[in-house]
């Protein structure tokens, strides 16, 4: 349904005041506009009195009948917004709605995983069903041999009366529809009390139901989830309604506030939602009765213990009991449960009175998953789904939630293998809140970021500004993850969206020069022979767009193709013979910064003075956000980019002469006098060892002066010196006819004079062709990866030596903001520097407003160079809810992105 439709509908806006664009999207039908209310109307369980449903649908109670029909047929929760409708006038309770719900599943014999999440936690709270009950009576049904006309039997296998329910004082009591056959079935004291609610209540017959009163100025609190079920989700209206709530709504803003000042949507549905919170015991109402209406109870509520956790159950509980008299204990194993014996405590009543911005801690839905999937305390996995599907776990839960975490230990994960990162990231988590929550304000909130994603842009920048003062991401965050592009306020994490993507990687390897060999590959694209670049190497690290980086031998390259079918694929070098080593060197670089049980390592030293880091820290001024910088050891010196440009061109000339060509090097600058030259070609460099005569070219240059010198020995042979006869030059056996052919034509564009100089020295004979087994000829910018081993004889003879840049044996491979959570001493040394060390004041975050503005701006206009050529409409990118896919084979190699040609 459209949008804009729906949007007039929901405001009431009858046909005759409908805009002229939604009546020719309507092809100007009175009568398809009435059928949109109706569709709209029903699918979103409205009241038929008050919205323009009446004016389509004349019958009333047929108009119920269809909202139940649809909400069943749809698994959905029972609208207890329009219980006094649906209780009095159709006599239909949740009790019974639930159990044909359930019994139409089990006669279909669907999965208990088809139960979206709040419809599967309702009927545990009424009827009692879990996820052991329900497979239980799946087996009892297939058992069963007793079928009522053609179908088995199923209704005397479930519940013939509901579960004890959780009832607090200020909830009401209202009545329905009563009948004579209804009374006859009740004992005496609960006649009474039918009797006294038609005598003094509102309503004058029908049956008991509860009803959740919920007003604008109440407030409520989230604590950690008891008896809810993770199944699905359906994702209609209400229910991303109430998920919305979830991650907005706290104890220090009203119900109101949030659906005016925040949500900015009706705040009727805001009161339904927050009122179904209370019934499901997911949310808590502070202050629900002033003084006189305590005074006002009845003497028997005060010998009952209020507690929504006497009786709450775990998260998909496990137990087969129905009438839930007892809760047994539950093993390590079970999926998604709570313990029962050592229940969540409640947010600390002392704290309640922190009002004020706080500080938010960003995370992924990975961390939630460590959390749960790690054989950790049972205790933590009930905040970590509370983190999962409330999407928040508010400062007053902390406490609870660190002593969760005080209990793992990184010495359990002795003998755990993969699963250590479990414990690591647990114990990490526990110093990170720790450490974070010293900061001045008023507290630290927990937040996930695909829960804000699920809210709209102008509604989520609405709610990070009214409620944090301070955003701090964890770090890496998943690539599926769009992060919070937020400047108020202030965030130490990725600046943009476009960070947590493959082009911020092809951005830094561009703006310093280094980086290992890469090629980022469009979607639909094949490699048929592996690339050029990658030759010498044995290890590959292949990154697809949107998920985590996996180690391939170079054998594996063509299976490459297969991802490449649904998305673009970034392929790097990633080492010689074995897979390359790494090095995580946290940042800001600051001397100050007080490092806990430690001092700083060596070796941190020499990364900081990395000209990658350097560069780095000129360009997007890393010093005032945190992170940690990646360094990768490939086996390969890394000389850089002398000549760095930050504008990428791409162009057809820049295509042609990309590979295969072979240049001549001027060594000096003295144009009148006899200078010496360098040749270097795309396989290798001759330093200037050229003497302009003929002792050069005669037969006493032994193979062993030339000899090739690659990543690897073993991958290539010795390059042999051809001597039959004089005019012979070192063959190397590995260009193509094409470089003979480019490297004659640049010859004989020199002038007689330097021609006649090189004549017996530049006689190249390039016959080899190109084959897999032998080695694949690099272009022409892959050169500062392979030379020629300079003799001692040649140094004897007096020729000329060029001194060559320095080679770097790290090289820098990622850049992540924010705080780690894998590694122990980043982690520390970065939230020293957060709480200790400046980085929190407020002159730093505002020149991380203005960094991270300026970083946003160039990483844009890099993307839009990257996916336009100098002649077409080259506009920067806007930032959109995705990023934008390459749309041309981009490569870096020699300090620079480039397009590659296909070899």
């Amino acid at each position: 349904m459209n949008a804009e439709i729906e949007d007039h509908i929901r405001k009431k806006v009858s046909w005759s005041q409908l805009p002229e664009h939604i009546k020719q999207i309507l092809s100007n039908s009175p009568r398809e506009y009435d059928k949109y209310i109706a569709n709209f109307s029903i699918r979103n369980q409205l009241r038929y009195r008050g919205n323009l449903v009446r004016h389509v649908m004349s019958n009333e109670k047929r108009y119920y009948e269809r909202i139940i029909a649809y909400s069943r047929e749809r698994l959905m929760l029972f609208p207890y917004h329009l219980a006094d409708m649906i209780v009095k006038g159709l006599r239909i309770t949740p009790f019974n709605y639930y159990i044909s719900v359930v019994e139409k599943l089990i006669q279909a014999e669907k999965s208990y995983d088809t139960l979206p999440n709040f419809t599967a936690a309702d009927c545990l709270r009424l009827l009692g069903i879990g996820r052991n009950e329900y497979i239980d009576l799946i087996n009892q049904s297939r058992s069963n041999r007793g079928r009522l006309f053609g179908k088995r039997n199923v209704r005397i296998l479930l519940p013939r009366v509901p579960c004890d329910i959780h009832i607090e004082p200020w909830w009401r009591v209202e009545i329905g529809l009563i009948l004579d056959e209804d009374v006859k079935m009740v004992n005496e004291e609960e006649l009474a009390v039918i009797d006294r609610l038609i005598d003094s209540g509102s309503q004058s017959a029908g049956l008991v139901y509860l009803d959740v009163p919920v007003t604008a100025v109440d407030s409520v609190q989230v604590p950690p989830l008891q008896g809810f079920v993770m199944n699905r989700v359906t994702g209609d209206y209400f229910e991303t309604l109430l998920y919305k709530i979830f991650v907005s709504i706290d104890e220090h803003i009203t119900v109101g506030e949030l659906a005016n000042s925040v949500l900015e949507v009706d705040t009727e549905l805001v009161k339904q939602a927050v009122s179904l919170y209370c019934r499901l015991q997911f949310a808590r109402k502070l202050n629900p009765e002033t003084d006189q209406e305590i005074a006002k109870r009845h003497p028997s509520w005060n010998d009952i213990s209020v507690d929504p956790n006497k009786h709450a159950v775990a998260i998909t509980p496990l137990t087969l009991n129905f009438e839930m008299q007892s809760i047994p204990k539950y093993n390590v194993s079970d999926d998604l449960i709570s313990p029962d014996r050592e229940l969540p405590g409640s947010p600390a009543v002392g704290t309640l009175g922190r009002k004020g911005q706080r500080i938010a801690f960003l995370f992924d839905s990975a961390l939630t998953a460590f959390l749960m999937m790690g054989n950790l305390t049972q205790g933590l996995k009930t905040h970590a789904v509370t983190m999962f599907e409330v999407g928040k776990l508010c400062d007053e839960s902390l406490d609870s939630f660190l002593g969760e975490l005080e209990k793992v230990s990184a010495l359990d994960a002795d003998g755990e293998g993969e699963a250590r990162r479990f414990f690591d990231h647990a114990v990490i988590l526990r110093s990170t809140v720790l450490a974070l929550r010293k900061l001045p304000g008023c507290g630290l909130d927990l937040v996930r970021l695909e829960s804000l994603q699920a809210l709209d842009e102008a509604t989520c920048s609405r709610l990070l500004q009214k409620k944090y003062r301070l955003l701090v991401s964890m770090a890496p965050l998943s690539r599926e993850v769009r992060p919070v592009y937020s400047l108020s306020p202030p965030h130490l994490g990725p600046a943009v969206p476009e960070v947590n993507s493959l082009w911020f990687k092809f951005f830094i390897y561009h703006m310093t020069g280094y980086g290992p060999p890469s090629l980022l590959l469009t979607k639909g694209s094949t490699i048929k022979q592996l690339p050029r670049m990658f030759l010498g190497y044995s290890k590959l690290l292949v990154s697809t767009w949107l998920h985590e980086p996996a180690i391939i031998p170079i054998s594996n390259v063509i299976h490459v193709n297969a991802a490449l079918q649904y998305a673009p694929v970034l392929v790097q070098a990633y080492g010689v013979r074995q897979a390359a080593t790494t090095k995580i060197v946290p940042f800001p670089f600051r001397p100050d910064t007080p490092v806990k049980g430690s001092c700083e390592i060596n070796t941190d030293y020499q990364f900081r003075n990395h000209p990658a880091a350097r560069i780095l820290n000129e360009i997007i001024d890393i010093e005032c956000n945190c992170g940690f910088l990646t360094f990768v050891n490939i086996g390969v010196l890394d000389f850089g980019c002398e000549n760095r440009d930050q504008t990428v061109r791409l162009g057809p000339n820049q295509r042609k002469s990309s590979f295969g060509l072979s240049r001549v090097q001027r060594l000096g600058t003295d144009s009148k006098s006899a200078e010496p030259t360098s040749i270097m070609n795309e396989n290798f460099c001759f330093p200037s060892e050229i003497k302009l005569n003929k002792e050069v070219t005669d037969s006493s240059v032994s193979p062993e002066k030339n000899k090739l010198r690659s990543p690897d020995e073993d991958h290539f042979a010795s390059t042999p010196i051809e001597d039959d006869n004089a005019t012979s030059s070192p063959a190397n056996g590995f260009t193509s006819e094409d470089c003979s052919r480019l490297l004659q034509e640049e010859l004989d564009g020199l002038d007689d004079k330097k021609e006649n100089k090189l004549d017996k020295v530049l006689e190249l004979r390039l016959s080899t062709t190109f084959s897999m087994e032998g080695l694949v000829t690099p272009s022409e910018e892959h050169v500062n990866k392979f030379s020629r081993d300079a003799s001692p004889k040649e140094e004897a003879t007096g020729h000329v030596e060029v001194e060559k840049p320095k080679g770097e044996m790290w090289t820098l491979l990622d850049c992540h903001f924010g705080v780690p959570l894998f590694d122990a001493n980043a982690n520390t040394k970065i939230c020293d520097t957060i709480v200790s060390g400046g980085l929190a004041e407020q002159t730093s975050l505002d020149e991380l407003v203005e960094s991270s503005r300026r970083l946003g701006s160039m990483l844009l206009e890099f993307i839009s160079q990257c996916q336009y050529y100098p002649g077409e409409n080259m506009e920067i990118m806007k930032r959109g809810k995705l990023v934008p896919q390459p749309r041309y084979n981009l490569v870096f190699d020699n300090g620079k992105v480039s397009e590659w040609t296909g070899k």
